[in-house]
């Protein structure tokens, strides 16, 4: 048998082993990230505090309820006291210790004001539900974080603070509107 005969019956059977449907549909949720943070220079952790806040988002597959393990990108723009910005972006992996609060870790690479690289990963811990009529999911909890640069100078950012879902910052908004319609 030729090689590309072998190849196309592997893939055949390979196909075969799917399942015959899969219901597990990608959920995104947008928030909004504040808490008090320590910076420090030279990988020093906790020189000076200060106000930190960041817009996320993320976006998870594999999961089709509470109780699924989800994994999945996530974006984030943050600053540390308003005077310097960060973007960056990773993956995010949810782990249902419970199926009402499970943990969330999040790993990535960021651009420091677009002069430096950092690294850094985020701990969430919260509610996080899973949607089982849209591709949006709300969470509501606690994280903590913390990056390095990777730059001369080694920035440090530790943060930990309160992650509040778009939805509960939209909602009085809406709800004001609809109120005058």
């Amino acid at each position: 048998m030729s090689r590309s005969a072998r190849a196309l019956v592997l893939s055949g059977g390979l196909i075969t082993l799917l399942p015959a449907s899969a219901t597990a549909a990608p959920q995104g949720r947008g928030g909004v990230r504040a808490g008090v943070c320590g910076t420090g220079l030279e990988r020093k952790v906790w020189q000076a505090t200060t106000f930190c806040g960041a817009l996320t988002g993320d976006l998870l597959f594999g999961r089709e309820r509470n109780r699924d393990f989800g994994f999945g990108p996530f974006v984030e723009l943050s600053t540390a006291g308003f005077w310097d910005l960060r973007l960056g972006g990773g993956a995010t992996a949810l782990v249902p210790v419970s199926p009402d609060f499970p943990l969330a870790v999040s790993l990535g690479v960021y651009a420091h004001e677009f002069e430096a690289a950092a690294v850094g990963g985020t701990l969430f811990w919260g509610a996080r539900s899973f949607n089982f009529h849209g591709a949006y999911n709300l969470a509501l909890g606690l994280f903590g974080s913390a990056a390095v640069d990777l730059g001369a100078d080694h920035a440090t950012v530790v943060t930990i603070g309160a992650d509040i879902d778009a939805f509960f910052i939209a909602a009085p908004f809406i709800l004001l509107a609809d109120a005058f319609r």
